[in-house]
């Protein structure tokens, strides 16, 4: 197998088609935050000589909080230039890596799985600095096209023979690799995302638990465990998704085991109380094992146990619980 097969069977092995997508794309997402880097820093240029006029017209004692409001604008400015910057050194170290992965022939398939890992490293990087950046690009535009507007700040335009330019973009097109990423080839693809699952699915149909996960967790995973993790994507499936019959084969043993797992390593209870709770919790035959492996705490575990005692599962909040039987049981 030649390195070019070797990297394409790679990237089809741990990158998402919506990875994979955005990866083939790169040019074109660089060439989106060129645009909005350029509108911003020409903004910014004309606001600095906005602040000189108004410095030389000793506006900043004269009209003191006129003049703060203007600094304040531009060190919104500032903010959206050194943000978008960040964008474009990530995407441009994006480039260089694909290229390389994918033009080069010399690599061994080790090389080659490292230089996958390091591009789902910076994929996860990138999606969290534009996840953070995206609103604040937009509230930062609103905020300074709204003072570019205020008829004193046209009238001081007019009266300095200035232009301050068109208005910000407040629509930000910019593409993540992972936030609107569906890893599911099921019917529940608008529930389960990459970063965040507040819904546990138990699925006949796919035989199948999809277990709710947060940010955090898929991190510590990633940052614990880098030689078998190799993207958020590859946690989910290995961790979160698990095999119906873990669960239903014999319950009693599974609410036991899974008891036991809450108590002992997500509460750090010593062993005794561990195998204490869990034989209490084994014997709760209307209580679903699955549901056990889906709480974070013993704190949700009881307020389910709490809604199940009153007969009423509805009233359980701390996530969303979807049975997807098949037809004949539904």
């Amino acid at each position: 197998m030649n390195a070019n097969r070797q990297a394409n069977k790679s990237l089809k092995e741990y990158f998402s088609d919506s990875n994979l997508n955005f990866l083939k794309n790169l040019t074109r997402e660089e060439q989106k935050v060129d645009g909005f880097l350029e509108s911003n820093k020409t903004k910014q240029e004309k606001y600095s000589l906005f602040l000189t006029a108004l410095s030389t017209k000793d506006y900043s004692t004269t009209n003191k909080q006129y003049f703060i409001d203007v600094k304040n604008v531009y060190s919104l400015l500032e903010e959206n230039t050194n943000g978008l910057k960040k964008l474009k050194k990530l995407l441009n170290a994006l480039n260089t890596k694909v290229l390389s992965l994918t033009l080069s022939d010399q690599e061994t398939e080790d090389q080659i799985t490292y230089q996958v890992n390091t591009i789902s490293s910076e994929l996860n990087s990138y999606a969290e600095q534009l996840d953070e950046l995206k609103p604040k690009l937009i509230e930062n535009n609103k905020t300074i096209n709204t003072f570019t507007s205020y008829h004193s700040t046209r009238l001081l335009l007019t009266t300095f023979d200035m232009d301050l330019g068109y208005n910000l973009e407040e629509y930000v097109d910019l593409s993540s690799p992972i936030f609107d990423e569906r890893i599911l080839k099921t019917s529940y693809s608008d529930i389960v995302t990459l970063n965040e699952n507040k819904v546990l699915i138990i699925s006949e149909k796919d035989r199948k638990v999809y277990l709710p996960y947060r940010k955090t967790e898929l991190k510590a995973y990633l940052s614990q465990y880098p030689s078998e993790y190799y993207s958020y994507k590859n946690v989910i499936e290995k961790e979160f998704i698990v095999p119906l019959d873990r669960f239903m084969n014999n319950q009693g043993i599974a609410r036991f085991r899974e008891a036991y797992a809450l108590y002992r390593d997500r509460e750090a209870q010593s062993s005794l109380v561990a195998f204490n709770q869990a034989l209490k919790v084994s014997f709760k035959n209307d209580l679903n094992p699955a549901i056990i492996a889906a709480c974070k705490n013993k704190k949700q575990l009881n307020n389910y146990i709490l809604c199940l005692n009153d007969k009423k599962p509805e009233e359980f909040k701390d996530f969303q619980i979807i049975y997807d039987m098949n037809p004949a049981n539904a």
